[in-house]
């Protein structure tokens, strides 16, 4: 398939030939004609004959789409038709998280922004807790793979050939445990918990900072300042200095001067909403007022219904004329991406800002507790989210061919891929239970799980055998790397799961059976087995790391595997003990097993929600 571009204007050559390597097309004199013609309309149109093609656009981001639909239609056999869609979200987009650990690398990062285009898409925000470089504070991001001002400006840069506008998402308030873990940053920054000592010389000099170097660095003019979730704001070291003061009063003096403070460097700032509908600040009960010249986002990736949108949406739109939506890519609950959530929970909300005139959207890709799962998992939402935005309604079947054409991987593979926690007996896949999450970090001698895990009816030896075959499979035929290293993990995943998911459960019914013979048969068919497979799932999650991520967070899932693989042999050795007589009992597999949690979904048994690998592990305290 070629292109032949005789007018660029818009300088798209080396941003074409980037993607055409991608997307299977060539910029090439001796290809189909295509001609740009831009709009002042919300209307992407497309008229394509067998010798020339016209994209009418009326933004960047859409001029982009509207190659890849040529691109996929060519791949489709079709080489004359004509489309249009109307642009729902011109500020639509990807928040990458990469503050758990999980520091995206550039060369991912570009690929991201490729695919962005391609989509239609017009923003990345990057979510940077600490993991940037600002002056003169060298612990901000110390051993955490921050990023440069030279790298975020190369991002930045490539980004806007693709017409994407890449936005700092950071944190101006709380959410800074990992830079103010350092003895002489707590005591010079820290009111309590993660929260600023707000108003202190030394917290606006260091607010300055950060937002001077960005508004040096991204060429966006937005920038995402955060401030949710400070719940104990103003109850740590300034209460010792001021006394107690109502947390609104608080918060609106640091909320007045950080939009100074952006409006200074020519900033506009964004923050969550939830400051302003919590226990809190409750504008709703007259507590406090939205001080103009700031965007309030609204986030929500957890109802699945549209009216429960449009009310929140509607309480909202009467306080702040610059309301954005964000909503879900579901990744960040273990391993196991839930993409029946997104989908659902997506619909639902995008239908709601639709019908509310909610014009700027994003997609959350979270990476809570270590990111677990590989970055690529949240291609799904990001997909769906773009069809969204040239779309009334998403289509089902035009989506499946749309997710396999911008991401290059299959609808059946990515719902195999929540497969891990879907279990075949659950009514309801939009589920956010984590039985898988909770089965490989389980103890096999402090089990704490073993009272949900009796409930389940499947059989799940043969259902995650089932997902290492397909995995299996499907890694073995992939061209690409990436999605070769993600098939493969899974694959080792599904094996580690299919001798772990009922280790902790049988060992506590063979022992106080005192079914001696039952505990060397699991020792010899389900303990010693183990170490292989989870030596080797270890070795998969690491090699599909190396391609999305820096290096540097790694060592979180490392000390976490291999605590496992050391436990299994601990545990070999403690049964070995006791099935030679020498240890009268094993102490750990005395007690009775209690529910873990009380956190249960309709339809789901006794399985649960539980998204804590340490809390998995054990009872006993891990870290100071």
């Amino acid at each position: 398939m070629k292109f032949n571009i005789q007018e660029d204007r818009l300088n798209l050559r080396e941003a074409l030939q980037i993607l055409g390597k991608r997307y299977g097309f060539e910029i090439d004199e001796m290809g189909k004609v295509i001609s740009f013609i831009e709009s002042e309309g919300d209307t992407l149109e497309i008229q394509v004959t067998k010798d020339k093609a016209c994209i009418t656009y009326p933004n960047k981001s859409s001029l982009f789409r509207g190659i890849g639909h040529i691109a996929q239609k060519s791949q489709e056999g079709v080489e004359e038709f004509a489309l249009k869609e109307k642009v729902q979200f011109p500020f639509n987009g990807l928040m990458i998280d990469c503050s758990r650990n999980g520091v995206v690398n550039i060369r991912y990062a570009k690929e991201v922004i490729e695919m962005l285009a391609i989509m239609g898409n017009s923003v990345l925000m990057l979510y940077m807790e600490d993991v940037y470089e600002i002056e003169g504070e060298p612990y901000f991001g110390y051993l955490r793979g921050r990023y440069t001002k030279d790298e975020l400006r190369e991002l930045d840069a490539y980004a806007l050939q693709f017409g994407v506008e890449i936005i700092p998402c950071i944190q101006t308030l709380a959410h800074l445990d990992q830079f103010l873990m350092w003895d002489q940053e707590r005591e010079k920054y820290l009111d309590i918990d993660n929260i600023l000592y707000v108003g202190k010389p030394e917290v606006q000099e260091l607010l300055r900072k950060m937002i001077k170097h960005l508004s040096e660095t991204f060429t966006s003019r937005r920038i995402h300042i955060g401030m949710d979730e400070a719940y104990q704001l103003g109850r740590g070291r300034y209460a010792d200095e001021h006394g107690l003061e109502v947390k609104p009063e608080i918060m609106k003096k640091h909320l007045k001067y950080m939009i100074e403070l952006t409006n200074e460097y020519g900033l506009r700032p964004i923050i969550w909403d939830d400051m302003f509908f919590s226990n809190y600040s409750r504008v709703d009960e007259k507590q406090f007022t939205i001080l103009e010249g700031i965007d309030l986002m609204y986030w929500d990736y957890y109802n699945n219904t549209e009216e429960h949108y449009i009310e929140n949406i509607e309480k909202r739109k009467t306080l702040n004329s610059g309301m954005m939506f964000a909503g879900g890519a579901w990744r960040w609950i273990g391993y196991t991406p839930h993409h029946s959530k997104t989908f659902v929970a997506t619909n639902a909300s995008l239908m709601a800002c639709k019908k509310k005139g909610v014009k700027e959207v994003i997609a959350t890709a979270w990476a809570d507790d270590g990111c677990e799962a590989p970055v690529s998992t949240c291609l799904f939402g990001t997909t769906l989210f773009a069809e969204h935005g040239y779309n009334e309604e998403v289509d089902l079947e035009v989506f499946k061919k749309r997710l396999q054409f911008c991401t290059g991987l299959s609808y059946e593979n990515y719902m195999k891929q929540e497969a891990f926690d879907i279990l075949p007996e659950f009514s309801d896949p939009t589920t956010t239970v984590t039985p898988s999450k909770y089965m490989l970090y389980e103890d096999p001698l402090c089990s704490m799980f073993v009272y949900h895990t009796r409930e389940i009816k499947t059989d799940l030896t043969e259902h995650y055998e089932k997902l290492y075959e397909y995995f299996k499979n499907v890694s073995e035929k992939e061209e690409s790397k990436m999605y070769k290293a993600v098939g493969e993990f899974y694959a080792a995943y599904a094996k580690v799961l299919s001798l772990k998911w009922n280790l902790g459960m049988n060992l506590v019914d063979a022992y106080q059976n005192k079914n001696l013979m039952a505990m060397e048969e699991i020792k010899n068919n389900q303990l010693i087995p183990l170490i292989k497979y989870m030596e080797n799932m270890r070795d998969k999650r690491f090699e599909e790391w190396q391609l999305s991520n820096k290096s540097l967070g790694f060592e979180v899932l490392d000390l976490r595997f291999g605590g496992m693989i050391q436990r299994l042999r601990t545990t070999i050795h403690v049964v070995e003990q006791y099935t030679k007589g020498e240890i009268d009992s094993i102490l750990e597999l005395e007690e009775e097993r209690l529910p873990r949690t009380h956190f249960r979904e309709a339809g789901m048994g006794e399985a649960v929600h539980f998204n804590g690998a340490q809390r998995s592990m054990t009872a006993g305290k891990m870290i100071w």
